[in-house]
């Protein structure tokens, strides 16, 4: 792994880490996160054992690097902003399109969700990672990350049906 400039782990990881930080911070943090993440890592790098794939390994440090920015938040009692609070703020008023109305209704769902079931949800569904690697990515067991997944969706269709019945709101 020493053989890779900073370039190269830059660009085979940055996408991922972009979109992993990006459902999780408030947007005028993610470049800055993301970057932070990413120099976290090449740092790490001699440590980097290979018993995972770079990106899972990469992606735990995100996980618990988001994890820590918010505890240093919580003790400045900084308040979180919600990801649908978030893409209202990037669209204009007169923007009232069915996908953008799609995608607050899914990110306002998502907000109801607990990290964890968000993470394995992002992992499993969109990213395409197995749940051996979400598991590692996640410190927890395959078992664990299979029934999360389960939960997650099982109350992610709950939240979203509620949602767009106009059963649930803030």
């Amino acid at each position: 792994m020493q053989t890779d400039s900073f370039d190269e782990i830059y660009e085979e990881l940055f996408p991922i880490l972009y979109r992993f930080v990006r459902l999780r911070v408030p947007q005028s943090e993610v470049e800055d996160i993301t970057a932070e993440i990413i120099t976290k890592v090449w740092r790490a790098l001699p440590s980097f054992e290979g018993k995972s794939s770079l990106k899972s390994w990469a992606l735990r440090i995100a996980y618990h690097h988001i994890a820590d920015f918010y505890r240093a938040r919580k003790g400045k009692g900084t308040q979180i902003v919600s990801l649908s609070e978030e893409i209202k703020a990037m669209h204009t008023i007169e923007d009232q399109s069915e996908n953008l109305v799609t995608v607050l209704s899914v990110s306002e769902t998502l907000a109801k969700l607990s990290e964890q079931q968000v993470a394995v949800i992002q992992l499993r569904l969109i990213e395409g990672f197995s749940a051996i690697e979400v598991a590692q990515i996640l410190g927890i067991t395959q078992q664990a990350v299979d029934s999360l997944l389960y939960r997650a969706k099982k109350s992610f269709r709950k939240y979203y049906e509620l949602e767009n019945a106009g059963g649930i709101r803030g």
